[in-house]
C-alpha cells in the first residue's frame, strides 16, 4: 500500500506559509474565508508565533491582529518614532478589547519616548501587566499609570533610572482621591532605578498583597529600621538581604517561597547562618552568588537541599555537577552562570540524578585555562541522561577561544547527547554564541525520527553560515516536521 504523507500540524502550516500578507490573503480566499475569519480559528499561541515570524514592522502587525491579542510587545526605533506612529498605535490600542499585558521598548529621544508611552499608557485601561524596563519612563509616566491603569497587578520598572521613591508613591495614590491608583500589585520589579531602601520598604507597607519584588543593589532592611514580623505575603524576594538578618528572615517573610543570596560587593568570610533558612516552610528556589561566600562550597546548603527546586549558582569555582545533583536532588530547573568547574577524574556516581530536572540553562564565560574548568562533557552528558523529564536546555558561551575549549563544545556535544536519548524528552533548545557547532552536529538533531524537540534557537552561531541556516529550514519544511526554527 503506499504510504500517505503526513499532515503538517497546524502550527506548522501557519510558520511554513503565513510569511506575509499575501500569502495569508491567498490561504484565507482558498478557505473561502476573510483574514480575520481565518486568524480567529488559530489557537492564540500560534498567533503568538505569527507575531515573530511575519516580517512587518509591530504597528502592522498590531494593525491587524490587535482583536485577538492578550498580549503585545512594542519595539519602536529612533528613526520610527514620531507623531503619525503614536496615532496609529492608540488608534489600535484602544479598539483592544482583549489586551492585558504590553511590554514597551523605545530608542531615541527621551521626551518623545515619554510621550509614546503616555499615549500607549492613555490607549490601554485594562491592563493587568507592564514592562516598560530600560525605557525612559518618568515619576509623571507612573502618575499616568495610575490613573489609567488601576487593575495593574505586574510591574516591570528596571533600568528605568528616571523613577524615585516619589513615582513609587504617586503610583499608589496619584492625588486627593484616597482610593484611586494601582492599589492591587503583586509583582513589582525596581532594580536598578533612583529608588531608595526607603522605597523598597514604602512598596511593602504599601502593597500588603505583594507577593513578588525585585530590587537588586538595594540591602534591606534599610539599616537602623525595625520591621514588623509576619505580616507580609512575600513568597519571592530577589534583593540582597543583610547578612545580619538572614537568621531573622524566617520571621520577617514567613511564607518565602524564592531567596537571592546575593549582596553584591560585601564577602562573608565567616560560616554564613544559612541554617535559619531551613525553618522557612516553603523555600524552593534559591539564587547564591559565590562571591558572598568565597571560602565556602554549596555543601553548607545540605540541610535544604531536597526542598529546592530552582537553583541559581553564579561564579561558583570548582564545581562538580555530580555534587550539584547530589546536594540538590528535586531539581525541576539549574541555572549556572559564569561556573569554574573540576574533574576528578572519578566515574560518575550512579546516586548522582536530577529525575525531575526539566529546564537547564548553562551560561560560560571566559577566558579558562583548561578543559575540565571550562566545561565537563562527559559530567554533563551523563548528568543529562538521568533527567527523563528534561524539556528545556540553553548553552551560550561568551568567552576568549582556546585550543583546548574548542574541542570542548563541539558537535561531539550533541551527537553524545544524541546517543544518550536526551533529545527524546527535549523539547527545545536554544544556542547561543556555540560558534563550534556545524551542520555535522546539528543535522543528526533535525532528521532524528524519535527527537521530540519542538524548537529550534540558533542565535550568534557563527559556524553557521546563511546557506546552512536555509538547509535546515528547507529539512523541516519538506518533511513537515513540527519544529520552529529561531535564528
Amino acid at each position: 500500500m503506499p504510504r500517505r504523507k503526513p499532515v503538517p500540524s497546524l502550527r506548522s502550516m501557519c510558520l511554513t506559509f503565513f510569511r506575509d500578507f499575501d500569502r495569508l490573503a491567498a490561504a484565507s480566499q482558498q478557505q473561502g474565508v476573510t483574514v480575520n475569519r481565518l486568524i480567529r480559528r488559530l489557537p492564540l499561541s500560534i498567533v503568538e508565533d505569527l507575531l515573530q515570524t511575519v516580517p512587518m514592522s509591530p504597528v502592522e502587525a498590531l494593525q491587524f491582529l490587535h482583536p485577538y491579542l492578550k498580549k503585545f510587545n512594542i519595539f519602536v526605533s529612533e528613526e520610527d518614532l514620531n507623531e503619525s506612529l503614536i496615532d496609529q498605535y492608540t488608534t489600535c490600542l484602544k479598539t483592544s478589547k482583549g489586551l492585558r499585558q504590553v511590554g514597551i521598548k523605545v530608542s531615541g529621544d527621551v521626551l518623545m519616548g515619554q510621550r509614546f508611552i503616555g499615549a500607549v499608557l492613555r490607549s490601554t485601561t485594562k491592563l493587568v501587566q507592564l514592562n516598560v524596563s530600560d525605557s525612559p519612563f518618568n515619576d509623571d509616566l507612573m502618575e499616568a499609570l495610575a490613573i489609567s491603569c488601576p487593575s495593574l497587578q505586574d510591574l516591570n520598572i528596571s533600568k528605568c533610572k528616571h523613577v524615585t521613591n516619589v513615582g513609587l508613591i504617586t503610583l499608589y495614590c496619584p492625588g486627593d482621591e484616597m482610593n484611586s491608583g494601582c492599589r492591587n500589585l503583586t509583582n513589582l520589579n525596581v532594580s536598578s532605578t533612583s529608588l531608595t531602601c526607603d522605597g523598597v520598604l514604602f512598596a511593602l507597607q504599601g502593597w500588603p498583597n505583594l507577593l513578588k519584588l525585585d530590587a537588586d543593589m538595594l540591602d534591606f532592611p534599610p539599616e537602623g529600621v525595625a520591621i514588623p514580623s509576619g505580616k507580609y505575603k512575600l513568597k519571592t524576594i530577589n534583593f540582597p538581604v543583610r547578612y545580619e538578618s538572614l537568621e531573622q528572615v524566617h520571621h520577617l517573610f514567613p511564607n518565602l517561597r524564592s531567596m537571592d543570596l546575593s549582596n553584591y560587593g560585601v564577602h562573608y568570610d565567616e560560616a554564613p547562618p544559612v541554617g535559619a533558612l531551613g525553618q522557612l516552610q516553603f523555600l524552593e528556589e534559591l539564587s547564591i552568588d559565590a562571591e558572598n561566600f568565597p571560602p565556602h562550597g554549596i555543601d553548607i546548603f545540605k540541610s535544604l537541599g531536597s526542598r529546592i527546586k530552582i537553583l541559581e549558582l553564579y561564579g561558583y569555582r570548582g564545581v562538580d555537577l555530580a555534587e550539584v545533583a547530589m546536594t540538590f536532588p528535586n531539581l525541576v530547573r539549574l541555572v549556572l552562570f559564569g561556573c569554574h568547574f573540576v574533574n576528578s577524574g572519578r566515574k560518575y556516581p550512579s546516586k548522582a540524578e536530577l529525575p525531575k530536572l526539566r529546564a537547564f540553562m548553562f551560561f560560560r564565560l571566559g577566558p579558562y585555562q583548561s578543559v575540565e574548568e571550562s566545561f565537563p562533557a562527559e559530567d554533563f552528558c551523563n548528568l543529562l541522561a538521568t533527567c527523563k523529564e528534561i524539556e528545556f536546555l540553553e548553552l551560550t558561551s561568551i568567552q576568549v577561544w582556546t585550543p583546548e575549549v574548542i574541542d570542548t563544545l563541539s558537535n561531539a556535544l550533541l551527537i553524545c547527547l544524541l546517543n544518550r536519548d536526551v533529545f527524546q524528552h527535549l523539547r527545545e533548545l536554544q544556542l547561543w554564541y556555540c560558534h563550534r557547532f556545524t551542520t555535522r552536529g546539528i543535522l543528526p538533531l533535525v532528521n532524528r525520527s524519535d527527537s521530540g524537540l519542538k524548537k529550534l534557537g540558533l542565535h550568534h552561531c557563527d559556524g553557521l553560515s546563511e546557506d546552512d541556516l536555509q538547509e535546515i529550514e528547507e529539512i523541516i519544511h519538506r518533511n513537515n516536521l513540527d519544529l520552529t526554527l529561531r535564528y
